[in-house]
C-alpha cells in the first residue's frame, strides 16, 4: 500500500515525477485482489507509485457491502438465480444492467483518476467505470483492463477502454472479436513465491503440514477463498473411491472446516498462507471455482480438474481452461474419479501440467510504465435525440419485465446455452447451393440450419420450402450492421423474418451476426421474432476455433463455395464437435418472442 495521493498537476510542474498507476480491484473472493495487489508491488519495485482502490467502496449510498453480501447470498442459498443473471448480463436481456451498475462509481473513479497517470482495473465493473470514461471524454490517462479470468465475460469489456491484458491467448482474441479492443495475453499474475515449479523439499514439508505418508495420494479440493459449494460431498467421493486422500482447503468457511474435521479419511484445513507448500504436496487439484487457486496450481506444477463448479463464472471458467488445454472439466463424479486416476502422478497428468506452466509469458509492468502520457483524449458521443432516448428507456423496460417474467428458464442468455450439451450449428448458404442434392443431404446428415440473406443470390420461398420438406431448420439472417435507426432495424428484422415466411414456424427465426443492442430486442418483441446470437461466425475455408463448449452457437458463411467445398467445412465442424465431445443440432433461437 501507498500512502497518500500523486497528484498529476505535480507531473505537469515536474516532469521527472514518478509515474503513478491507479489500480481498481474489489474485495469479491481472492482472485482480484490477488492480481492487483501483485501488480502494486510490482509497480513500487520499479520506482513507480500505485494503489489499489476497491470499486465496491466507490458505489454510491455505502452499498458496496449490501452488493457483496448479496452476491455471497446467491452463491450458498440461489445458485441457479445467480448462473440466470450472470448469463443475461453477459450476452443477454441484462447487458444494460451491467454496463449501469459500471457507471454508478464512474463520477469517483474519475475523481480519483485525476491524480494518475494510467489506471488498469482488475475487476469488471471497475472496466465498465473507466470505459465508459474514457468513450464520454471525462479521462485522460489510458485506461487497461485485466481479465483475471479465463473466460470471457462481457462486462469485462468495454469499447472505451485502451487494452485488455488476459491470462490466455483465447481470452484476447474473444474481446477482440466483442469489441475490438486491442486485446493480448500476458499470462498470469501471481506473486515471486508462486512462479516456479514445486521441489521435492516443499513437496516433503507440505506432505508434514497435512499429516499424510509420503506415498500417499493428495488430492487438494479447492473452493475459492469463501470455501462456498457442496465441497463435502466431492471430498467424500473421493475418499470412498480410495482414488486418493481428500485435503480440502476451507478458506474461511468456519462452519465448512469443523464439518470435513469430524470426518475419517478428509484433512479440512481453514485460512492458510501456506498454499504454495500445500500446492506442492499434492499430486492433483480439484477446483469449484476456476479462480486465482487454478492459477496458483498452474504455476507450481499441479494438474487441475473442475468439478461440481460454482453456477455462472465457476462452471464457465472450468469450461473455458478445458477448452485451452490447460485442465480438464468433469463434469459427473465418475469423470472425475477418473481424471484423477489418469493426472495423479503420471505422464499425462505432467503433460498437462507443463501446458498451463506454458501460459506464464510475461510481466505487463513494463508495459503499464510504456503507458505514461500516451493518452489521446477520447471525444464525448453525440447527444442522443429524443425519440432515441424513448426507444432507449423500451429498451431497458421490456427485457427487466420479461427476465421477470422468466426468472428460471434453463436457458441462459444469447450465443451461448447454458446447460445445454449440444453445439448448434448454422450454415450461410445462397441459392445455388441449396439446389445441390450433396449439400443438402450434408445439412442433414450434420443437423445443420440453413441460414438465408435476404439478399444478392438469396434463396428463393420455393428453396426454403424444399429445406423444410426435407427435414432442415431454416433461420434469416438480418443483413444489416448495428444501428441506432429503429425505422431502419424494424425494416431490415422485417425482411430478414420475411425470406423465411414460407416455413410453419409461428415466429420466425432471425440469425444477428453481432450482438443485438437494446432497441433491436425490442423490434424483434413487437414485430413476434425470434432473435439467435452465434458466438462464431467463419468465413468458409477459414480456421476453426480450438474446442467448441456445449452450448455454444456456430455459423459458417458458405456463400461462394463450391459444393465440395461446403461439404468439407461441414466435414471439419462436424470433426471439431465430435472432438469437443459434444453433438451437433439445428441453431437456436435464445430470444423468445413470448
Amino acid at each position: 500500500m501507498t500512502s497518500g495521493h500523486v497528484r498529476r498537476r505535480a507531473r505537469v510542474a515536474s516532469p521527472d515525477a514518478p509515474p503513478a498507476v491507479l489500480i481498481i480491484s474489489a474485495a469479491m473472493g481472492a482472485g482480484h485482489d490477488g492480481v492487483a495487489y501483485e501488480l502494486e508491488r510490482r509497480l513500487h519495485a520499479r520506482g513507480a507509485q500505485a494503489k489499489v482502490y476497491d470499486y465496491l467502496t466507490m458505489l454510491p449510498a455505502h452499498s458496496g457491502p449490501f452488493y457483496r453480501a448479496f452476491y455471497a447470498g446467491q452463491l450458498k442459498y440461489a445458485p441457479a438465480s445467480y448462473e440466470w443473471l450472470y448469463n443475461r448480463m453477459d450476452r443477454g436481456m441484462l447487458t444494460p444492467l451491467a454496463t449501469w451498475l459500471g457507471g454508478l462509481g464512474a463520477r469517483k473513479v474519475g475523481k480519483i483518476a485525476r491524480d494518475y497517470d494510467v489506471v488498469i482495473s482488475t475487476y469488471p465493473l471497475g472496466c465498465q467505470a473507466t470505459g465508459k470514461l474514457r468513450a464520454q471524454g471525462k479521462l485522460n490517462i489510458p485506461a487497461v483492463g485485466f481479465l483475471t479470468d479465463v473466460d470471457v465475460h462481457g462486462m469485462w469489456l468495454h469499447p472505451g477502454l485502451d487494452r485488455n491484458l488476459t491470462v490466455w491467448s483465447g481470452s484476447a482474441t474473444e474481446a477482440v472479436d466483442r469489441v475490438g479492443v486491442p486485446s493480448h495475453a500476458v499470462g498470469p499474475v501471481l506473486p515471486e513465491r508462486f512462479r516456479t515449479p514445486s521441489t521435492q523439499d516443499e513437496r516433503t514439508e507440505g506432505r508434514e503440514l497435512m499429516g499424510v505418508t509420503p506415498d500417499a495420494t493428495v488430492v487438494l479440493v479447492v473452493a475459492g477463498s469463501w470455501g462456498v459449494g457442496d465441497i463435502g460431498k466431492t471430498a467424500r467421493a473421493i475418499r470412498d473411491a480410495g482414488v486418493g486422500v481428500p485435503v480440502v482447503l476451507c478458506g474461511r468457511n468456519e462452519d465448512l472446516m469443523r464439518e470435513l474435521d469430524r470426518e475419517e479419511g478428509i484433512v479440512a484445513i481453514g485460512w492458510t498462507t501456506e498454499v504454495r507448500r500445500l500446492l506442492a504436496a499434492a499430486d492433483v487439484l480439484v477446483h469449484n471455482a476456476g479462480g486465482l487457486s487454478c492459477l496458483e496450481g498452474f504455476a507450481v506444477g499441479v494438474p487441475v480438474i473442475g468439478y461440481a463448479c460454482l453456477p455462472g463464472h465457476g462452471h464457465r471458467n472450468s469450461l473455458a481452461m478445458h477448452e485451452a488445454g490447460v485442465a480438464v472439466d468433469a463434469q459427473t463424479e465418475d469423470e472425475l474419479l477418473d481424471a484423477i486416476r489418469r493426472l495423479a502422478g503420471t505422464a499425462e497428468g505432467d503433460e498437462l501440467a507443463q501446458r498451463a506452466q506454458d501460459m506464464f509469458l510475461s510481466d505487463p509492468t513494463d508495459e503499464l510504465l510504456a503507458l505514461v502520457g500516451t493518452a489521446v483524449p477520447h471525444h464525448a458521443p453525440p447527444a442522443v435525440r429524443t425519440w432515441t432516448r424513448r426507444v432507449a428507456a423500451v429498451g431497458v423496460g421490456v427485457p427487466v419485465t420479461m427476465s421477470a417474467l422468466s426468472f428460471g428458464v434453463a436457458h441462459a442468455g444469447i450465443g451461448t446455452a447454458e446447460g445445454d450439451t449440444s453445439v448448434y450449428v448454422a450454415a450461410i448458404v445462397d441459392h445455388g447451393q441449396i439446389t445441390n442434392k450433396q449439400v443438402m443431404s450434408a445439412l442433414s446428415q450434420y443437423n445443420v440450419t440453413a441460414a438465408i440473406r435476404p439478399d444478392g443470390n438469396a434463396p428463393t420461398p420455393t428453396d426454403v420450402r424444399i429445406l423444410e420438406t426435407a427435414g432442415i431448420s431454416v433461420v434469416a439472417v438480418d443483413p444489416v450492421a448495428h444501428s441506432r435507426n429503429p425505422q431502419r432495424l424494424n425494416a431490415s428484422i422485417t425482411s430478414a423474418a420475411n425470406a423465411v415466411a414460407a416455413t410453419d414456424e409461428r415466429d420466425p427465426k432471425v440469425l444477428c451476426l453481432r450482438s443485438p443492442g437494446m432497441v433491436e430486442r425490442v423490434v424483434a418483441y413487437r414485430k413476434k421474432v425470434q432473435l439467435a446470437v452465434p458466438k462464431y461466425v467463419v468465413k468458409g475455408g477459414s480456421a476453426l476455433p480450438g474446442r467448441l463448449k456445449p452450448g455454444t452457437q456456430i455459423v459458417l458463411d458458405e456463400r461462394g463455395r463450391t459444393p465440395a467445398q461446403v461439404m468439407s467445412d461441414l466435414d471439419a465442424v462436424s470433426a471439431l464437435a465430435s472432438f469437443s465431445h459434444v453433438p451437433q443440432a439445428p441453431m437456436r433461437a435464445l430470444w423468445p418472442s413470448t
